[in-house]
């Protein structure tokens, strides 16, 4: 597939970054069974900005790992429904800031257990869809 032009969207994720990790080890056997809890936030700021958080929850009996990311949007054409920008916020949160916390986590977990953790992708819209039911 090719473009002849980009055109950007009027909403610029421009920074991302950790506002949290947490890691314990509880037991010296681990097994590789995992429990995987996440959440989104969005935020307005002011007219152009708003911020998205990330809350990602990775844990069984032997560990648990935390990682909270929280990247920073700009509107070009400003904020005319609050409501509306924090969906695409929320939405679009999960979508960008995924693989910053996934890439956290086999990190972490490479240093403190036996098999690091890779989260799998995901379909954000499906996992929505199944979240809302």
């Amino acid at each position: 597939m090719e473009f002849n032009e980009i055109v950007e969207h009027e909403a610029q994720l421009r920074h991302v970054e950790t506002t949290k990790i947490n890691a314990e080890k509880k037991k010296e056997y681990v097994e590789n069974t995992l429990s995987i809890r996440a959440s989104t936030k969005g935020e307005v700021i002011d007219n152009k900005t708003g911020y998205s958080s990330l809350y990602v929850i990775v844990e069984n009996d032997g560990y648990i790992l935390e990682v909270n990311k929280r990247g920073k949007f700009q509107f070009s054409n400003g904020i005319s429904n609050k409501k509306k920008a924090i969906e695409f916020m929320e939405i679009q949160g999960i979508r960008l800031l995924w693989s910053f916390a996934r890439e956290d986590i086999y990190e972490i977990s490479s240093k403190m257990l036996p098999k690091p953790i890779m989260l799998p992708t995901i379909d954000v819209m499906k996992t929505l869809r199944k979240s809302n039911k």
